[in-house]
C-alpha cells in the first residue's frame, strides 16, 4: 500500500512541475526554472535589475540566463563587473584570445601577428599612358581590407613632362582587374625630372596574385622605374 501511495505521490510531483514553474529560494520564479541565489527577490512582480544580478534562469525556449531573468540568447550572462566569464582549461595565458575550431569548440590561443606582405622587387621599365606593369608582384591569400604602400620613383625626361603619375594593383600584368580602388587608379602630382609615388590607401583584396600598374599623363619619351626594393615594390598590411 505504501508502494502505491509513493507512486501516486511521484506523479502527483511530476506532473506539477510538467504545467508549472519551478523556483529556488523564490516563490515567484520568472521562467520556466528560477534560482535566487541571494533570497532578495519579491514575492509578486519583477525583480529590479540588481536582483537579478545574482539569479539564474531558464525560459521556455530554452535560453539560459545569468544575472538576467531575460535572456535573449541560448547563454546570456549579465555580470555588473569585469570577468563574467572564464574558461580554465589549461590553455589560458594572458593576452591570449578565445579561437573556435570547425566543430565550434574553444581553446585559448595566442593572438595572431600582423599579416604583412612585401612584393618581390621591379625592373626598370618605360612607362606611358596606358597601365604598365613594374615588375613588382605579390600573393594574398586571406581576403579583406589591406592597408596598401606603393614604393616607386622613376627618372623621366623632358623635364616636366606628364601632369601626373598613376597606379592600381591588379590579378592581371596587362589589364585592370580586381583592383582594390574601383572608382579610379590612385593619381599622384608629377615631378620635373622624376616622379615618384610613396603613399598608403587602403582597398579590398580579394585573394590572388597582385601586379603593381603604372601610367602617366603623358608627353614624355622616357620615364623609366629605378630598380630597387625601395623604389619599385609594394607592401600590404591585413587590416583586422
Amino acid at each position: 500500500m505504501q508502494t502505491k501511495k509513493n507512486i501516486v505521490f511521484l506523479m502527483f510531483f511530476l506532473s506539477g512541475c510538467a504545467f508549472s514553474q519551478t523556483g529556488i529560494h523564490t516563490s515567484n520564479p520568472q521562467g520556466q526554472f528560477t534560482i535566487d541565489a541571494a533570497k532578495d527577490n519579491p514575492s509578486t512582480g519583477l525583480p529590479t535589475a540588481t536582483q537579478q544580478l545574482n539569479d539564474f534562469t531558464v525560459i521556455s525556449n530554452g535560453n539560459v540566463g545569468v544575472g538576467t531573468n531575460s535572456p535573449t540568447s541560448k547563454l546570456h550572462i549579465n555580470n555588473s563587473t569585469n570577468g563574467a566569464l572564464r574558461i580554465v582549461n589549461g590553455t589560458e595565458g594572458n593576452g591570449k584570445l578565445l579561437v573556435s575550431d570547425n566543430n565550434g569548440v574553444g581553446t585559448w590561443q595566442n593572438s595572431s601577428p600582423p599579416v604583412v606582405i612585401n612584393s618581390t622587387t621591379g625592373g626598370s621599365v618605360n612607362i606611358g599612358t596606358s597601365y604598365a606593369w613594374v615588375g613588382s608582384v605579390a600573393t594574398v591569400t586571406i581576403p579583406g581590407y589591406y592597408l596598401i604602400s606603393p614604393k616607386l620613383l622613376t627618372d623621366k625626361a623632358p623635364a616636366g613632362c606628364g601632369v601626373y603619375i598613376a597606379y592600381n594593383l591588379s590579378t592581371s600584368t596587362t589589364v585592370a582587374a580586381n583592383q582594390p580602388y574601383v572608382q579610379q587608379d590612385a593619381h599622384f602630382a608629377s615631378g620635373t625630372i622624376y616622379d615618384f609615388i610613396y603613399s598608403a590607401n587602403v582597398g579590398y583584396l580579394q585573394a590572388g596574385t597582385y601586379y603593381m600598374l603604372v601610367r602617366n599623363g603623358g608627353g614624355c619619351t622616357s620615364n623609366v622605374t629605378r630598380v630597387n626594393a625601395g623604389q619599385n615594390s609594394f607592401s600590404l598590411i591585413l587590416l583586422k
